[in-house]
């Protein structure tokens, strides 16, 4: 089975989760996997991968296309509707491309013309409810907790240093960074402790999960997710987690010690805080999260999508 993942990437490869979950489908089920990145956004961004894809396919044909994204998805629908190729289209939705009202137009048109949608949490199912599967994307499980000591030293903190690492960047609006900036602020006044306030920007994977481990806490504090690889990644780097309930978040820290779900309040935020920096614990029961999300039991659920879907009728 050759397969062709689409995904838009600014710096030459695919985001981390797309090329795990393709690695994990070569290893799992033998299918050979080749990428395809959109380099650029908009309208003559995305026309230009349009010509760029029918020249790949003649040169490179597959069986199934597997598109990140709805915009990536409708690159992949209509580049077989203008240029008659008959390879099947799965999409993913990840969470943005539905929740941004910019985005969610252009996304469900893409959902009607593909041959089958997966979408990342069951809250998307009342906007693609047909032809759809709900699979999460995986998380590489396979992780040594080794790290906390030596990268706190590294970085030279020491036992009154409590760090917190902000879930994402602070320069995305959605993610609402200037609501973790009020918490760590109120929280730093409040405290003996020195605080530390890191953003996950710039890091590669082996780097994040060393951060991970010698960071005290991450927060969550987003307007709108989907399935959140973060979350996922702390607690399989044993790192508690403060969030607001959004996305499937409650979903992921079911079963799991020191996850905090708690209303979006400062105070809410602050007082999980505080209980963290008194003993600094770790996260314990991390077997619901690996069960369910490893990069293993998704690829299985992805196989057999793709199965199925190759023996229905081209959509369009």
């Amino acid at each position: 089975m050759n397969i062709l993942f689409i995904s838009r990437s600014k710096t030459g490869r695919p985001h981390p989760f797309v090329e795990e979950q393709a690695t994990a489908l070569e290893n799992g089920a033998g299918v050979k996997i080749q990428h395809f990145l959109v380099r650029s956004n908009g309208l003559k961004g995305y026309t230009k991968a349009a010509y760029r894809l029918y020249g790949y396919l003649k040169r490179h044909p597959v069986d199934l296309i597997h598109a990140h994204y709805g915009l990536s998805g409708l690159l992949a629908v209509l580049s077989r509707f203008l240029f008659r190729h008959n390879s099947k289209v799965v999409i993913t939705y990840h969470g943005s491309d539905i929740n941004k009202s910019s985005e969610r137009r252009l996304s469900l048109l893409a959902s009607r013309l593909a041959d089958h949608n997966i979408l990342v949490s069951s809250k998307m199912l009342p906007y693609v409810d047909s032809k759809s599967t709900v699979i999460p994307c995986g998380i590489n499980a396979e992780v040594d907790l080794i790290y906390r000591d030596t990268t706190r030293a590294s970085y030279g903190w020491g036992e009154k240093d409590f760090v917190i690492l902000f879930a994402s960047r602070f320069d995305l609006k959605v993610k609402d960074p200037e609501f973790a900036f009020e918490v760590v602020k109120a929280f730093s006044e409040a405290t003996t402790r020195s605080v530390k306030f890191l953003e996950l920007k710039g890091y590669n994977r082996d780097q994040v999960t060393r951060l991970m481990q010698a960071a005290d806490a991450l927060i969550m504090c987003s307007k709108t997710e989907g399935s959140p690889q973060v979350i996922k990644e702390a607690i399989v780097n044993s790192l508690p987690v403060i969030s607001n309930d959004v996305g499937d978040v409650r979903l992921i820290c079911e079963q799991v010690d020191h996850c905090y779900i708690v209303p979006k309040r400062v105070e809410a935020y602050i007082e999980c805080l505080h209980t963290l920096c008194k003993t600094f614990p770790r996260i314990q029961n991390r077997e619901p999260v690996i069960a369910q999300y490893s990069n293993k039991q998704i690829s299985e659920k992805l196989f057999s999508v793709y199965q199925s879907v190759l023996l229905q009728p081209v959509s369009c």
